[in-house]
């Protein structure tokens, strides 16, 4: 048998690959449809953990369409990700001796990332529902990160790869072709929706209508509280040119917003609505039904003006609002870096994602703002200047065949407080808070490492003074081309920010002055000498004075005063102010909790619904709130409480009882 020689035939047989079992044929799929099934498994956690706050200002069939769209991205990586392994399996095929080993070693990279995608997924969820006051910031992930990595690893490459396979074919594969019908169904759901891409756009200017009635800038500037202004008396020059402009316009000593974040208060700015009637409590919430057409975008734009809006947030645009059919023009700035690209694209109409993928898609948001954080480094996301560059082409481009109305929104000075030079360092000189990690570390309850209060203040102080300069760069603008004269130009902000009280940023249940006291200045058409106004206002005052500056009647849904007596040296009616925080509320439910504010010319009540904490404080003398004088006045704290509980049993009665 040693010697005989084996026929040719015989021998090209014996050369010919060994053809592979149906089974082993589908191997690839089994591996695809394993990784698909681990990935988006992730997704259903994410759904479980939200869907109580989600309710809160969505109904279950719109949560669906965002999960669909969560879904789809899921896909789609887990398609990529296999599509790398198989090349890069393809290619070691080709390397001799190495084919079954790098199937092996394959197989357990493929597996050993969406793995880790969906423990470091479950480690987030967890923690969120059984310990929400632990913070894992970026210094945390940077080791449990790689750690959990190591120990899916680990786990992976420690089972015999006859019974991983197995596993995936039994247990995965099946879940993941259940994924990939409901990848299907999405698709085909979206496509009936008429769900599509935002997209900045410009309608020409309309001929042949009025032209006689002013322009109208609307400026907001996010997160500006209007203590910290040298306009307002601060100790450091953070506005010269607001300074310089206010010897042309009427500022208001105590103007106040709604709420304490962006979402609720540009759509008060919006609409006139207090947010318990325009029912948006929610940083993610928007505006239902008929409230979409009532807006002060409407009104001008029946009026005959040409409205535009532009922001670099994106919760302070008409497209969160659902209000963006009523403007000609709408911009939005995206970030730069990682974030702005995901969020360019995935800004779907009239789905909620830009809201909503950063919580349905947790682990790729913060590989996102990890990525940001690297790239960007001591950039600022979203600087000023692009949206003035879009104002200006927007206002030459429609020409003077009609009138404008123009709101531009600023992200700066919000946090990160990345100031540009020559800024930075003006009033820190120090190399602390120079970078967007240094800022992962900022939330409501604690400062970043080795900070001050003092030190984190300067900074944002530095930002209001960037900010400043690119707005008054703006306003120069308007008057050297001659704008500025036949131009109401109003400038104020969403909310303010807070260093006191143990309290950081903006968000949460406080309204204290810091947080809610914001700028106010009006200039209108030949107006050359500036003037100070103490009657205080509010931000649904806004949209009843522009109305009134262009002798349009003011509707009965909106529920602010006109500041134009004001302007003219009159004084305003007496009335009650409020700003309230009701995101623990559901925007579909009767209000029972979050914290109301109350004004009127001397004091502020503010409670705690469901509690019995109250305050009272005289909000002209006492700035930062430190004397509650509610054993002292409780004559005053009782009709500001009676007035507040009437008001709720008002806004909590069933519509019947309304009419």
């Amino acid at each position: 048998m040693a010697g005989r020689v084996i026929p040719v035939e015989d021998a090209v047989e014996l050369k010919r690959p060994i053809p592979l079992s149906p089974r082993l044929k589908w191997q690839p799929l089994v591996l695809l449809s394993s990784i698909v099934g681990l990935v988006c498994c992730s997704l259903e956690l994410e759904v479980l953990e939200q869907i109580d706050s989600l309710s809160w200002y969505m109904t279950f069939r719109e949560i669906l369409g965002d999960a669909s769209v969560a879904l789809l991205i899921l896909v789609g990586m887990t398609l990529l990700w296999w599509l790398c392994l198989v090349g890069l399996l393809g290619c070691a095929k080709l390397i001799p001796g190495m084919r079954w080993d790098a199937t092996a070693f394959f197989w357990r990279i493929g597996l050993t990332i969406p793995l880790s995608y969906f423990v470091v997924d479950s480690v987030k969820t967890t923690r969120l529902r059984f310990f929400p006051q632990w913070h894992l910031g970026f210094p945390v992930w940077l080791w449990l990160g790689p750690l959990l990595v190591l120990l899916c690893a680990g786990a992976v490459f420690g089972v015999e790869l006859s019974k991983l396979r197995r596993f995936c074919r039994t247990r995965l594969a099946p879940v993941g072709w259940l994924h990939f019908l409901l990848a299907f169904i999405s698709i085909v759901g979206l496509w009936l929706q008429g769900v599509h891409v935002f997209r900045d756009f410009a309608h020409p200017a309309r001929a042949g209508l009025i032209s006689n009635q002013p322009d109208i800038y609307l400026i907001t500037i996010d997160t500006l509280r209007a203590d910290e202004m040298s306009l307002y008396g601060y100790r450091r020059p953070t506005t010269p040119h607001l300074d310089q402009f206010a010897q042309q316009a009427s500022t208001f000593n105590f103007f106040f917003a709604n709420s304490n974040f962006t979402t609720t208060t540009t759509t008060s700015i919006e609409t006139g609505k207090l947010p318990w009637t325009h029912r948006v409590f929610q940083l993610g919430g928007f505006l239902r039904g008929q409230a979409q057409q009532e807006s002060v975008a409407t009104l001008l734009r029946q009026r005959g003006y040409y409205t535009a809006a532009v922001s670099s947030s994106f919760v302070a645009s008409p497209v969160q609002h659902r209000t963006m059919n009523d403007y000609d023009a709408v911009a939005w700035v995206e970030p730069n870096g990682a974030l702005g690209g995901f969020a360019r694209d995935l800004n779907l109409v009239p789905l909620n994602t830009s809201y909503t993928l950063n919580g349905l898609l947790k682990s790729l948001t913060s590989l996102r703002v990890y990525l940001d954080t690297l790239i960007l480094n001591e950039q600022y996301a979203s600087p000023a200047e692009p949206v003035f560059d879009k104002v200006r082409r927007i206002v030459q481009q429609t020409g003077t065949s009609q009138p404008r109305f123009v709101w531009a929104h600023v992200l700066p000075p919000h946090d990160p407080y990345l100031t540009p030079a020559p800024y930075r360092g003006e009033f820190l000189a120090s190399t602390k808070l120079i970078h967007n990690y240094d800022f992962l570390g900022l939330d409501n309850h604690s400062l970043p490492a080795h900070t001050s209060v003092d030190e984190l203040r300067a900074r944002y102080d530095e930002n209001i003074a960037y900010t400043d300069s690119v707005v008054g760069s703006f306003l120069d603008w308007l008057d050297h081309t001659g704008r500025l004269e036949r131009s109401v130009v109003i400038i104020s902000s969403d909310h303010g920010e807070s260093f006191e009280h143990g309290w950081f940023k903006h968000t949460g249940p406080y309204l204290y002055n810091d947080l809610i006291r914001i700028p106010l200045l009006i200039h209108v058409p030949g107006q050359h000498h500036g003037a100070r106004i103490s009657q205080p206002g509010e931000q649904v005052d806004l949209l009843p004075t522009i109305l009134d500056l262009v002798a349009t009647p003011v509707p009965a849904w909106a529920e602010g005063t006109s500041l134009v007596p004001a302007l003219q040296g009159k004084a305003l009616p007496q009335r009650l102010l409020f700003s309230m925080n009701l995101e623990t509320n559901s925007s579909f439910q009767s209000i029972t909790r979050g914290t109301v504010a109350v004004m009127d010319d001397d004091f502020k009540y503010i409670e705690r619904l469901g509690t019995h904490d109250v305050s009272l404080y005289r909000y002209k003398t006492d700035p930062f709130e430190t004397l509650n004088l509610l054993q002292s006045e409780p004559a005053v704290a009782g009709r500001m409480r009676d007035a507040l509980a009437a008001k709720l049993t008002e806004i909590n009665a069933p519509p019947t009882a309304k009419r």
